[in-house]
Formats: structure tokens, C-alpha cells, sequence
């Protein structure tokens, strides 16, 4: 089965302060859907980001997609725990879920449908990990052979081996 993570979004941007950081709910909104995107695109994990927008007057369910990411706001009246909830019960039969969200009741009534519950923390942490690892492979940090055995060995052991090799005993130069 795919894996598949369901964000509360704004629960997650308060707990990474990301409004502190922008003094700005929209672009702070912007900034998290950006790493989630770069985060789904990169591991080829489904990810659902939901955002409460019941206290928008006459507001509809809106749901649009980027890339592997797909982003929900909620209708007048729905807080998105409910959208949550919803998708855990109705996608946990094909799909790994795993929810992210503080919200301990809410994490208690997913874990009842066999979602993972996962907090903001770890997730923030899991996802910094690999768009870290990421740009660090585009910068050519991390190169291919970087993990081979005869990169981490000291030279003069290089030169023993290398000798050996073609056939020449000991420390004979």
C-alpha cells in the first residue's frame, strides 16, 4: 500500500511558528505548501494538507492539487479535524495513513480508524531531513562513491592495498 499523510495545516504552521517568523497567516500558509510539495515530490509520499475555513462566510469545500500534494479547505461550519477524520475512515482500507496534528483527541479518533499518528515535531523534523538531504545532493555534498570503502581509507593504507594489488609485498616501494 502507498503512503499517505494527512496535515492539519494550520496546527501545523502555529507549532512551527512559521506566523512568527512571516507575521504573515498567508504567507506562512504559502511557505508550508511549498515544503510539503518539495516533501511529496521528493519521497513519493501522497500528501493531503487541511486548512479550517469555517469561519469563512458562505465558504465552500475547496480542494485543489499541486504536484503530489493536495490541499483542502474546509466549508462554513467544518473545522478541518471533521475533513480529517473523514478521509482517515474512508482511505485507511487502501493507503498507509499517517496524520500529523497536536490535537490529542483528534489523534485518539484517527489512531480508532488505524491511521499513524504522527506530531508536528517529527514531521517538521522528517521533512527537513530529506529537503536538507536534498539540496545537499544539489550542491554535490553528497556525491556517489563518497560511502565506498577505499574513500574513507587513510592514504597510507590506500598505497598498501594499491600495492598488494599488483602484486608487491609489505612496505617495498
Amino acid at each position: 500500500m502507498r503512503e499517505l499523510v494527512i496535515v492539519d495545516g494550520y496546527n501545523l504552521i502555529f507549532h512551527q511558528e512559521m506566523v512568527k517568523e512571516t507575521a504573515n497567516l498567508e504567507h506562512a500558509r504559502e511557505r508550508l505548501l511549498n515544503q510539503l510539495a518539495q516533501y511529496a515530490a521528493l519521497t513519493g509520499v501522497k500528501v493531503v494538507v487541511v486548512f479550517d475555513a469555517y469561519r469563512v462566510k458562505g465558504g465552500r469545500e475547496q480542494t485543489w492539487q499541486r504536484g503530489g500534494l493536495t490541499v483542502i479547505f474546509t466549508a462554513e461550519g467544518e473545522a478541518a479535524d471533521t475533513v480529517i477524520e473523514r478521509l482517515s475512515s474512508q482511505l485507511g482500507s487502501y493507503w498507509n495513513v499517517s496524520v500529523v496534528t497536536a490535537d490529542a483527541a483528534e489523534q485518539r479518533l484517527v489512531w480508532g480508524y488505524g491511521a499513524l499518528r504522527v506530531s508536528p515535531r517529527e514531521f517538521s523534523a522528517r521533512v527537513g531531513e530529506v529537503l536538507q538531504r536534498s539540496q545537499e545532493e544539489a550542491r554535490g555534498l553528497s556525491r556517489p562513491g563518497d560511502d565506498y570503502l577505499e574513500n574513507r581509507l587513510a592514504e597510507d593504507v590506500r598505497a598498501i592495498l594499491a600495492r598488494w594489488r599488483r602484486g608487491k609485498k609489505g612496505d617495498e616501494s
